[in-house]
Parts: structure tokens; sequence; C-alpha cells
């Protein structure tokens, strides 16, 4: 029942956004408001917030810790951790971790990373790259879905189509393949627009809609 009132409200939030301009991930601001100047945290500082369960939010904000001990801080910053690594450069987010499901982990459902359409996401694994499928997607949003493209392109190799026009085709990979994934829409901009994931080493790169 919760999952169907949060999608429910995902779908609301896209068919208002729609009515003016595009669905896409609606109310999700872009980084137009960043990036500021570079944070240098001291030891302390690092330490503090290792322990706090960072995060990657929207538009690359670096979140940690919860209630009146939580945090924010705005790109630009460099964050090392034992087992986590966060560097924001302009428009860049860069994130390694010791597994690459970690590294995933790593970004906040509301931070919309490999979202590309309301609540529907790319799902990504070592081997393969494949989407949500838009049957849940009510009729009058059906012409706004119908125009996100997501493609990937395994490194050295031609970019490969995952959702066209409504239809999703899973694309397999060499487990440890590095492959970047595009997000194209007709309007709105998608947050994360192209991501590069490298599964052997951990790490998730992404950019951020200017």
């Amino acid at each position: 029942m919760k999952r169907q009132q949060r999608q429910s409200a995902a779908w609301v939030r896209a068919a208002v956004v729609g009515a003016g301009v595009l669905g896409l991930v609606g109310c999700v601001p872009t980084s137009s408001v960043i990036p500021s100047d570079f944070t240098d945290f001291s030891d302390a500082q690092q330490a503090a917030i290792c322990a706090a369960s960072p995060r990657v939010g929207p538009m690359g904000i670096l979140e940690y810790g919860t209630g009146a001990a939580a945090g924010s801080v705005p790109p630009d910053y460099a964050l090392n951790c034992p087992d986590l690594r966060v560097t924001a450069e302009r428009w860049t987010v860069t994130v390694w971790a010791p597994t690459f499901t970690a590294a995933l982990a790593a970004f906040l459902p509301e931070a919309d990373f490999l979202t590309y359409y309301a609540d529907l996401r790319v799902r990504v694994t070592d081997g393969q790259v494949t989407a949500d499928p838009t049957d849940s997607v009510p009729e009058i949003l059906r012409p706004e879905v119908s125009r996100v493209t997501v493609t990937v392109t395994p490194l050295g190799g031609p970019p490969q189509t995952v959702l066209r026009g409504g239809v999703v085709t899973p694309v397999t990979l060499e487990p440890g393949t590095t492959y970047r994934i595009e997000i194209r829409t007709a309007g709105t901009p998608n947050p994360w627009p192209s991501v590069t994931l490298d599964p052997a080493s951990g790490t998730v790169q992404g950019q951020l809609a200017r």
C-alpha cells in the first residue's frame, strides 16, 4: 500500500509539471544554484562527517547525520572516508566505495540518481543495464515518457538503446565493463543526464544538469 501511495504521489507531481513543461522528475531542481566555493574539511570535520553516514543528495549536495545533528555541504568538496570517497567538482560528482553496490547506495533516493521519469529508474548491475517498465504510467503522461531515451555505451564500444518510445530493451555487458548511461529528454533536463559506472573499481561518476 505504501509503495502504491508513493507511486501515486510521483505521478501527481509528474502530471502537475507536465501540464506546464514536462513530467520528468518534475520537482527536482537543476544545479543552477551551484557550484559554490570549495569546502576544505579539517581532519576533525571529516571524521565527524564520515561517522554520520554521508550520502549524496539532490544537486550533488553532501548530506549527513539525522535530526538536529543533520548537515549538508554543497559542491565543491572532497570527502575521504575509509569506506567512501566523494568528490564534487563543478558539475561532476565522483563516488568510490569498496564495492559497486555500495557506491550506488551512496546516492540518496531524493537525489533521483538514475531516475528517468517520476519514480521510474534505470536499473544497473555489473553485467546488465535495464529500466523500469512504463506500464504503470497513466495514459495522459505516456507521450511525455515516450520522449525519454536511455542509452548505454560500453568503454570503446557503440551506444546501445535501453529505453526508447516507452519500450525497454535490457542491455547485457561483460562483467567489469566500464560504461556510460545517458538519459535524454525532450524538455526539462534530467538531474543526472550522464553517468559513468566502473563496477570493477567501485566507482560511479555523475554529471549534473546545468
